[in-house]
């Protein structure tokens, strides 16, 4: 994980750590420099609809059972 963050920002891009499922592997994960992440702690899997439903309505994605944290 460290390698590839490293590898990414040196290169300008960005990594996406998928699997998160805790809050101690968001932090780890931040901590070594990776910004974007994917997981059973930001959101169980949805239909593409839904996705679309809640990122795309503000105050449905307040009201949506599943947890969101921006990082």
């Amino acid at each position: 994980m460290r390698a590839v963050a490293a590898l990414a920002n040196g290169m300008g891009m960005t990594a996406t750590a998928e699997g998160v499922e805790t809050r101690e592997q968001l932090d780890r994960i931040k901590s070594e420099g990776c910004t974007e992440m994917q997981g059973f702690l930001f959101s169980q899997p949805l239909p593409a609809h839904e996705i679309e439903r809640l990122f795309l309505s503000g105050r449905e994605a307040q009201k949506a059972p599943v947890r969101i944290i921006a990082a």
